[in-house]
């Protein structure tokens, strides 16, 4: 197969080269590169001209709206990464008959533990502290502490449940909701499920873990952040759609919440001027939740992907909604 990565970037490349087009070539398949953004749909089409197969990583954002029916040829998609529909039309591959894979479930440690760091870091207002010191001063800000304090996850996947676990090893109270039940799964948690407002009414710690679908879209309301306590901490490690950002936003001008952890935005990297920078309650990273040495195999997992789909017996195969 002749395989193309349209979105590359250049702080990958030498992992990708060593575990992903390397073992590609030695099972008789060739993956290029391309690093250069793309300007447009167009030249984003142009590039997979002529190929079977795209390795996306999705740094540049979806794929354009034409491209699935405009690279004629195009037999296979291996995202690397788990949210695949967010970043290909999966209902229209499958309608040309292009199969879309994924890696599931790569990084749900990494992300967790992100998702924590963060916690501790606005609890603990570690990045203003870190600036005075810097600065030659000497101010000692206010913290809290989480021990005992509640801890309301919102979605119980891989990533969710490891954040559970990890608040109650924190001596936290752990809640959580789910917009399926699990009854079984769930009986297995140390935490309680409660009704998702009653999560928002009593947490003071609400870590985000659900993936952006056309139902989870805004589903954190203004309403809901609304009715958080006043030391509330929000923690979002998931996607920027799932919430209502500008009431967040002014949740935290206003001081009504502690704080709140973001390391995903609406476009990556996101404009300045639509984010409260000057907030020192609110702490940004740059969507690294799972970059992570043991979480970088994601690279040869979706390579791995490539010489399966090759061989007539795909794997992580991603399916729509509606099958």
């Amino acid at each position: 197969m002749r395989i193309v990565c349209i979105d590359g970037e250049s702080q990958y490349y030498d992992i990708v080269k060593r575990d992903v087009i390397e073992p590609l070539a030695a099972a008789g398949h060739q993956l290029d590169w391309f690093e250069e953004r793309f300007a447009d749909a167009d030249a984003a089409i142009a590039r997979a001209q002529g190929y079977d197969g795209i390795y996306i990583i999705g740094d540049q954002g979806p794929l354009p709206e034409r491209f699935l029916s405009e690279v004629p040829g195009l037999k296979h998609v291996s995202f690397v990464g788990t949210g695949a529909h967010r970043f290909v039309n999966v209902a229209e591959a499958e309608r040309l008959g292009i199969t879309v894979t994924n890696v599931p479930d790569f990084a749900s440690r990494s992300v967790a533990e992100h998702a924590i760091a963060l916690m501790f870091a606005v609890a603990r207002r570690v990045p203003e502290g870190d600036r005075v010191v810097r600065a030659g001063d000497w101010q000692k800000n206010q913290g809290i502490k989480l021990r005992g304090r509640v801890l309301g996850v919102v979605g119980t996947g891989a990533i969710g449940r490891e954040v559970i676990d990890m608040g109650q090893a924190l001596g936290m109270d752990v809640v959580f909701w789910n917009r399926t039940e699990r009854p079984e799964a769930e009986a297995e948690l140390p935490a309680r499920r409660v009704t998702l407002e009653e999560l928002f009414r009593m947490s003071d710690v609400v870590s985000l873990h659900l993936t952006h679908t056309p139902e989870t879209e805004g589903l954190i309301s203004a309403e809901l952040l609304g009715s958080l306590p006043g030391k509330a901490i929000v923690i979002n490690t998931a996607r920027d759609e799932i919430l209502d950002r500008e009431a967040l936003f002014a949740l935290l001008r206003e001081e009504r919440i502690f704080g709140a952890g973001l390391d995903v935005f609406e476009s990556e990297p996101p404009q300045l001027d639509q984010l409260p920078v000057e907030q020192p309650n609110l702490i940004l990273t740059p969507h690294i939740g799972f970059h992570t040495d043991e979480a970088d195999e994601v690279f040869a997992i979706a390579g791995q992907n490539i010489v399966a789909f090759a061989e007539g017996a795909p794997r992580n195969v991603v399916r729509s909604a509606a099958l």
